[in-house]
């Protein structure tokens, strides 16, 4: 029998995700604009009396930019590589703090060029939610089982199995996307001023109990 398990959370920690993309005509000019990025990212975050140690890059990736290839009647013959593409992303994990964010995200749209920023909500130790969300799901098997066991004239017997494809949890609400530097240093505490709403989550639990057949009256 299989149960599911649904639990709702209260974030309790502000992400803020910086993308920063582009075109370079060689290696060393993308290398060096993620390494200016990441540099500049510590410096704000220290400027706001935080740890530099916060910012974690998620994604580093440098590949050849392609270029897509025409004959002189104009069909398709193929791509050559023409320079490189960037494509970097930080993180940065705070408290619920509206003010906080708000200065963050100003600071990024001023010194790093092109970012492009996603503001999210999770929680610092997904564990318990996890575990409460097994428990449930063991809890509501066992539940519909008890039922389908008394329609058939059963009653349940002892667990003989109980089957579990652990899955990493990702406990995670993407609330406001912020495309320009413009737009990231119009910002302000009101623009910024969000409610995160609860993050719901459920699992699943497949349990295979003994069925036990009742003596007739």
């Amino acid at each position: 029998m299989t149960g599911r398990g649904s639990i709702h959370v209260v974030p309790d920690v502000t992400r803020i995700e910086i993308q920063v993309k582009g075109v370079f005509p060689d290696y060393k000019g993308a290398y060096d604009k993620a390494k200016e990025s990441s540099s500049w990212m510590v410096k704000i975050l220290e400027y706001n009396h935080l740890s530099g140690k916060l910012c974690k890059t998620i994604r580093m990736d440098i590949s050849d930019h392609l270029v897509s290839q025409y004959d002189e009647d104009d069909h398709y013959i193929g791509q050559i590589p023409k320079g490189y593409d960037l494509d970097m992303r930080m993180k940065v994990d705070i408290g619920i703090d509206n003010k906080m964010t708000n200065n963050l995200v100003r600071g990024v749209g001023k010194f790093i060029e092109g970012a492009q920023i996603n503001i999210g909500y999770t929680v610092q130790d997904p564990r318990p939610v996890q575990f409460k969300m097994l428990e449930r799901a063991v809890k509501d098997a066992k539940e519909k089982a008890g039922i389908m066991a008394k329609a058939a004239g059963c009653s349940l017997g002892n667990v003989e199995e109980i089957q579990y494809g652990q899955q990493e949890l990702h406990v995670y609400s993407q609330a406001r996307n912020i495309h320009s530097n413009k737009e990231a240093m119009a910002s302000t505490s009101d623009s910024l001023d969000i409610t995160p709403e609860d993050l719901v989550f459920s699992d699943n639990v497949t349990v295979v109990f003994e069925l036990v057949n009742n003596p007739q009256d």
